[in-house]
């Protein structure tokens, strides 16, 4: 294969003839996405005045970056690109041009199961070439000859910036909320409603309390690889705990359910059985699988049909399961670089492996 590593550096001379183009693009999604980013680190950034002064610079040099890639891909002629994540700048704009001169491109990411890559022509996260029909997994591996056991959970590494918790008395009923980076893609770019943790803990804890369940509690744990503290929720309803030193696996374990807005926590809890909510865009947002909520009230009858015995459908899940191990992931992490896991690389940039082959068919299957 041949194989070219571009590092970002000094502007390209012939990108002045891409300047017209480039000034023609809508980057308001993009520019919005990185305020928000912005906003979940530092409040100095909801000021008015910053944020337009920002979001108008911001928008100019991007322009230049986007002449600039228009003048490069041009000129080398790349029959794939491959970029990591893609919903971050600068990596937004990059993969915009290529995108505008119909380059294939490949999208590079942690994978959504431990020890695995994310390889994806389409996008990560929410933007995943991932089905969300139901149906598409009922009818995968229908011999069963392949099956799917759930690995080991791997903890994160708590941000050294944290502080050390001790573990809390878990009540005996509860819903548990992990908190996610503020300003991480998933929240920037695939939570619609939810616009922060402040928001999520609100949302959640009114919607137990329409219940009227006195032994119902909720369980919210900071993100660990998130150094700030929300301290002014800690004691802010008698119903909610914060159980920051307790092992997220054991919390998953012993709750009734999980909220979440589109982390793999959720993903997690379905491995150990469990029911989830989604309130942002998943890629495991599949009917059947998980409940979803796109606004408050939809929240208030999802937990009211979970605390009423709703169930997802097991072999969906399983068979899900079993589609990201033996066909959409990629084994293997890049901090590694196995040879396994190289090798599977390669033949997804060829499109000789079982995803690009499953692709293919429902490719064609969709144009039929």
């Amino acid at each position: 294969m041949d194989c070219q590593l571009h590092v970002m550096g000094a502007p390209k001379l012939s990108a002045v003839n891409y300047l017209p183009t480039a000034f023609k693009v809508d980057f308001t999604d993009v520019l919005n996405a990185q305020l928000k980013r912005k906003r979940a680190r530092n409040s100095l950034w909801n000021n008015a005045i910053i944020s337009a002064v920002y979001k108008l610079g911001l928008g100019f040099f991007e322009r230049l970056r986007y002449a600039k890639y228009l003048a490069l891909l041009t000129q080398i002629k790349p029959e794939v690109m491959v970029i990591w994540n893609g919903n971050k700048l600068p990596n937004t704009t990059v993969a915009m041009a290529a995108k505008a001169l119909g380059i294939k491109q490949f999208y590079y990411e942690n994978g959504l199961l431990p020890g695995t890559t994310s390889l994806d022509p389409q996008g990560i996260n929410y933007h995943a070439s991932l089905s969300r029909d139901p149906e598409f997994y009922l009818n995968f591996n229908r011999n069963n000859a392949l099956n799917f056991d759930a690995p080991d959970l791997i903890p994160r590494e708590n941000h050294k910036k944290r502080c050390e918790f001790e573990a809390e008395n878990i009540p005996k009923r509860y819903i548990f909320v992990p908190f996610q980076v503020p300003h991480d893609t998933q929240i920037a770019s695939f939570s619609p409603w939810i616009d922060s943790m402040e928001m999520l803990y609100d949302e959640v804890v009114t919607a137990v309390r329409a219940l009227n369940d006195p032994e119902l509690k909720v369980v919210f744990k900071e993100h660990p690889s998130w150094h700030k503290h929300y301290r002014d929720l800690y004691n802010k309803d008698p119903i909610a705990l914060f159980a920051n030193g307790n092992k997220t696996c054991e919390l998953i374990e012993r709750a009734e359910a999980v909220i979440t807005i589109n982390s793999t926590v959720g993903l997690e809890a379905l491995q150990l059985n469990k029911r989830v909510i989604t309130v942002g865009q998943a890629c495991y947002n599949i009917e059947g699988l998980v409940k979803h909520a796109s606004t408050s009230k939809e929240l208030a009858m999802q937990v009211d049909d979970v605390v009423k015995g709703w169930q997802f459908n097991p072999l969906l899940r399983d068979k899900f399961f079993c589609y990201l191990k033996h066909i959409y992931s990629v084994p293997g992490v890049w901090k590694h670089a196995e040879e396994e896991h190289i090798k599977a690389i390669e033949l997804r940039f060829k499109g000789a492996d079982k995803f690009s082959l499953h692709h293919l068919n429902e490719q064609v299957a969709q144009n039929a």
